[in-house]
């Protein structure tokens, strides 16, 4: 029997007449006493409830029909059908309200085995006592939202339905589900309602009261039944069958519009136990654990990937980049193809994935800070990355349409392969210097422009090593070099003319009573003086700073066994050897990696001394310098020597050695040394930096002097050049107070260029690229700068534009 109402006082007046049913069927109303109460949400459900306990209707929670330690267990539809005969059959002759009926059958499942139907069919059916009858016992079972299921039993004579249609749209529930855990999520019971398993469930619903419009039930036996429940008039269902579905779905959690790797999930959960959802932000949740103020751009990405080397936190800067930036970003998108938090990965990922992609200087650009960032950090790629891009890299210089200018743009400073196309080039001159600055540091600064304080007759020493630098990277015995050594060693007496302008290093610290601890790096040239300064530079910090520089001569021959005993003489027990470039030249190897390696040779001896450093006042000194150019030059293949050092030099076996101009005659008459660069018997070896031999590189060694007291500066400056002109475009100055480790440029026009001292305290500039409208020049010696005025003459005649006024 069916009856709809559509108002809540139709609804009792009905409830009153029912109960005291008189007329046709009374033995049948009585007999029967179950009432089937539909509403379409709580609100309306509570006010029935109370409605009925105010006129002495008892409610009858089922929790209690549950078996003891079965708190999550469901009860199935014929034990529930049981405990309703059972309870009907024994209860006193009151009238009832059992609740919550729908909570636990809205779960059943009825589609494949009718289980609510079932029931539905049983329990209609139940017969009420003889006194219960007599005192027309009535048990109301409200439904809520289940007018779906309830449906097909209207035209059922043997069942009573009532249908309340309420004007109160009432309060749908959101019900998030999730199996036995809220994943250790802090705060929830703040904004919802939280039930643990099918009894609460119950217990919740006996009378609905203090319930949050949102619930979270981690009930099991619900989960696994949510399907039946829907459609759901009462419930919105949002089953959540991981953490990130209960963050995001659940929880609605602003964290990620992305869609999510299976792989991830174990992150999620160890996320969700970190969340506490009272004002939770994602952004802020992330800077606080990285302890960062903001994370916004690839410098800060790599720094934290750097600083926190778990997955779980590498993870979660990962996410974090992909769901606060733009997806667009390049470096998102590589981000979105990283299956893994491994570093290599990570970082392969961002060298070769911009070769897939359609040219972009923004995403050129983005991937070079990355990676100029990592490089910092040590960063590495795979074998098979590094393949790729030095393939890619080589095919783009190759295309005649694109070249090395386009290849340069694609440039970082993160790999070997990259470093040693860059050392290539450099070599032949299709980059030019200022291009590597950034991208390979090491070589920058290994070819910074010589300007050693030495006397007049010795200045060609800095054209001449910056001549042999530029041979050496391009692994090529260049005409510069053949010329200068055709000029300073064409002969015996040349070569002894500029060799006696210098001193030995025993000779000009000798009487230096001020240096404490004395650092001798095996096979350290002059050539690696602007090198090395720069990384004292970087140590200024530490409290370590240059004061002086010199260029000392090695005893003859080169060799260390010579003149290892001039430094221990002079060190007095106090040389201590440090690094040993020496014997890593002696090593077979191939160009251009070899320069590499002697970067991070030269790099780690002088970066190990400093970190030591303890403020005592020490001399780097040498026994002798390398030169990679012999190995470049034919041998001169003579007979009667016992050649010594890749035959740089040797000993005449028989009689006295004959003189000759292409070696040197020592004072024994017997030994002799390579004026060239061509060894003395077959040529050096290919792979090979050699010494014994007289070229300059071999002979002129440095001498650096590191205090914890940085110079005094004294230095005052004069231009001379009162105008400067078109045709001979070069500025002098009277420089004093000048020492050995100053170097002098001037900026002109937003460009530096370098001075030479000609001699007598006067420096000479490089020629100028002059323009009419630059008019200021600025000398810089260190700390010290002077801006001077010039008068600029171009040869260039401007128009009148009023001369025929």
């Amino acid at each position: 029997m069916y009856k709809e109402f559509d108002t809540i006082e139709d609804l009792y007046q009905w409830m009153e007449e029912d109960k005291n049913w008189t007329g046709a069927e009374a033995n049948q109303f009585n007999r029967y006493p179950l009432r089937f109460v539909l509403f379409e949400n709580f609100h309306d459900f509570r006010a029935f409830a109370d409605e009925c306990q105010n006129h002495s209707v008892f409610v009858q929670s089922m929790e209690g029909w549950m078996a003891e330690g079965c708190d999550d267990q469901m009860l199935t539809n014929s034990q529930l059908a049981r405990r309703f005969k059972e309870y009907v059959e024994n209860i006193p002759v009151n009238d009832f309200v059992i609740a919550p009926f729908s909570e636990v059958t809205r779960f059943y499942e009825n589609e494949r085995y009718a289980e609510f139907d079932s029931l539905l069919k049983t329990i209609r059916l139940i017969e009420a006592s003889e006194d219960a009858q007599q005192n027309h016992q009535r048990i109301y079972v409200p439904i809520i939202g289940m007018q779906s299921k309830m449906g097909k039993f209207k035209n059922d004579p043997n069942i009573h339905i009532w249908e309340y249609h309420s004007d109160n749209n009432g309060d749908t529930y959101q019900l998030i589900l999730s199996r036995g855990t809220t994943y250790g999520v802090h705060g929830l019971g703040n904004a919802y309602t939280l039930c643990p398993d099918l009894k609460h469930w119950i217990s919740l619903w006996k009378n609905g009261t203090g319930i949050k419009q949102r619930i979270i039930c981690t009930s099991k036996t619900i989960f696994d039944n949510a399907h039946c429940a829907q459609p759901d008039n009462a419930f919105e269902y949002t089953v959540c069958t991981n953490a990130y579905e209960f963050l995001k779905d659940g929880l609605g959690l602003d964290i990620t519009t992305l869609d999510i790797d299976e792989e991830d999930l174990p992150y999620w959960e160890m996320l969700a136990n970190e969340i506490d959802i009272d004002d939770f932000s994602f952004g802020n949740f992330i800077n606080e654990r990285f302890n960062a103020f903001s994370l916004e751009n690839e410098k800060d990405f790599v720094q934290v990937w750097f600083e926190y080397k778990d997955a779980y936190s590498r993870w979660l800067l990962k996410m974090y980049y992909l769901n606060k930036r733009d997806n667009m970003t390049y470096l998102c998108r590589v981000l979105t193809n990283c299956k893994t938090q491994s570093t290599s990965e990570l970082f392969s990922q961002m060298a070769i994935q911009i070769f897939d992609e359609p040219f972009s200087n923004g995403a050129i650009n983005q991937r070079l800070v990355f990676l100029e960032e990592a490089s910092q950090h040590g960063a590495k790629i795979t074998d098979m990355a590094e393949q790729k891009l030095k393939a890619k890299l080589g095919a783009i210089a190759a295309n005649p349409s694109l070249g090395v200018a386009m290849a340069m743009k694609y440039m970082t400073p993160l790999t070997v392969s990259e470093q040693e196309l860059i050392i290539t080039w450099l070599g032949q001159g299709r980059i030019e210097r200022k291009e590597i600055k950034n991208l390979f540091p090491h070589l920058y600064y290994y070819t910074d422009p010589f300007s050693l304080q030495v006397d007049k007759d010795n200045l060609w020493i800095n054209d001449y090593f910056e001549t042999y630098r530029d041979a050496k990277i391009a692994n090529r015995l260049t005409d510069k070099v053949s010329f200068f050594i055709k000029e300073k060693n064409a002969s015996s007496t040349t070569f002894m003319a500029w060799h006696d302008q210098f001193k030995t290093v025993k000779t000009i610290l000798y009487h230096r009573e001020d240096i404490d601890v004395f650092y001798w790096i095996d096979g350290l040239g002059v050539d690696w003086i602007p090198f090395i300064v720069q990384i004292i530079k970087k140590h200024q910090v530490d409290g370590a700073f240059l004061n002086e520089i010199y260029v000392a001569i090695a005893e003859l021959p080169t060799c260390t066994a010579n003149n290892k005993v001039k430094l221990e003489e002079l060190a007095s027990g106090q040389l201590k050897k440090l690094g040993n470039i020496d014997s890593y030249a002696h090593d077979h190897k191939t160009y251009p990696s070899y320069l590499i390696k002697e970067f991070e040779i030269v790099e780690k001896c002088i970066t190990d001394l400093l970190s030591q450093y303890n403020g005592k006042k020490i001399a780097i000194v040498s026994d002798h310098g390398i030169s990679y150019l012999s190995q470049l030059a034919s041998g001169m293949n003579l007979v009667n020597i016992d050649s010594d050092h890749s035959g740089r030099c040797g000993e005449w076996v028989q009689g006295s050695a004959s003189k000759d101009n292409k070696y040197l005659v020592l004072e024994d008459g017997r030994t002799i040394c390579a004026l060239t660069h061509s060894s003395l018997t077959n040529k050096t070896p290919m792979g090979l930096g050699a010494h014994g031999g007289a070229t300059p590189e071999e002979v002129l060694v440095p001498i650096i002097i590191i205090s914890g007291k940085k110079n005094a500066s004294n230095i005052s400056t004069e231009l001379m050049t009162t105008e400067v002109i078109a045709t001979s475009p070069v500025l002098r100055y009277r420089i004093k107070g000048i020492s050995s480790i100053d170097t002098p440029v001037i900026k002109y026009n937003d460009t530096e260029y370098r001075l030479h001292h000609i001699g007598n305290g006067i420096y000479e500039s490089e020629r100028l690229n002059l323009v009419d409208t630059a008019r200021k020049v600025t000398i810089i010696i260190g700390d010290y700068k002077q801006i001077d005025t010039l008068s600029v003459n171009t040869g260039v005649d401007e128009d009148d534009l009023f001369g025929d006024l």
